[in-house]
């Protein structure tokens, strides 16, 4: 695509035409699908990447008519959304095998019990992002093993509260977990919940 006829669909773009944005589309999809699945060697991550490329692209439209060179700017972001995936993936290797270890009490070498606690951190980082009556319920029940009731009881709180607190908490863990991992990730977490 010529660089002049580049600028002028940034443009339009930038100016909220679909059917611009359509011909960048068509214009850049199929080297992008190529680039990525060089990278991921997976079909699936490829489309989904470029999906995600142009949805991303769309959202910042506004600004689109400032780049220089585009099929720079959206190699950049292919190779970007490939490297955090990889990242996403291997944290999630973590999370995972965190999680079964925990299952089967097993103790690790010292680079899994590292890597351990590195999943252990950022779970407790996604319990310290809970509001303080959602963390102290969390943490009765899942660290010290209380009942509802005895929650209840040691709050002076309605079991009900209780219930709510635990609900909204166990709902915002399993979204976190799931936008940052997978939705088989979050899928453990329910079961196991911590």
């Amino acid at each position: 695509m010529l660089a002049n006829r580049e600028q002028e669909l940034l443009l339009k773009i930038a100016l909220g035409s679909e059917a611009a944005f359509r011909e960048l589309f068509q214009a850049y999809r199929r080297k992008l699908f190529s680039y990525i699945f060089k990278i991921t060697a997976s079909r699936e991550i490829a489309e989904d990447t470029v999906q995600d490329i142009f949805l991303k692209l769309w959202s910042v439209r506004e600004t689109l008519s400032a780049i220089g060179n585009i099929n720079a700017y959206l190699h950049r972001m292919a190779h970007n959304y490939a490297y955090h995936g990889f990242r996403r993936m291997a944290k999630e290797t973590l999370l995972l095998d965190h999680l079964k270890k925990q299952e089967n009490g097993d103790a690790g070498n010292p680079v899994q019990e590292l890597l351990s606690k590195e999943v252990a951190a950022y779970i407790q980082g996604l319990v310290d992002r809970l509001t303080p009556q959602q963390r102290k319920v969390f943490l009765l029940s899942r660290e010290e093993g209380l009942k509802q009731e005895e929650i209840a009881g040691r709050l002076n709180v309605s079991i009900s509260t209780v219930k709510k607190h635990m609900v909204d908490a166990l709902a915002f863990l399993r979204e976190e977990i799931r936008q940052n991992y997978s939705l088989y990730a979050a899928a453990l977490f329910v079961i196991h919940q911590l």
